[in-house]
């Protein structure tokens, strides 16, 4: 079975992927960047995504989200 990994990447406004250097303040240090506007996060699994304008934010509701792809354990047989 493939791993199934969640990704956070930070955006433009226009939605395109930021790959441009930043400065310690998050202004663009490249010419041509427009600066980060929010975080994205994706599912390699399904298509589930989220947008949040702060990384942190995204990290709880991606671990949440990964652990919704979890499946349940077979319950134990108890013996008597």
């Amino acid at each position: 079975m493939a791993r199934i990994t969640a990704t956070i990447k930070p955006v433009h406004a226009d939605g395109t992927v930021c790959t441009h250097k930043v400065t310690t303040t998050g202004k663009p240090k490249e010419v041509g960047c427009t600066g980060r506007s929010a975080y994205r996060a994706t599912c390699s699994a399904c298509p589930w995504t989220e947008q949040s304008p702060t990384k942190a934010a995204l990290e709880y509701v991606r671990d949440t989200h990964l652990r919704s792809h979890l499946t349940k354990p077979a319950s134990a047989a108890v013996s008597a």
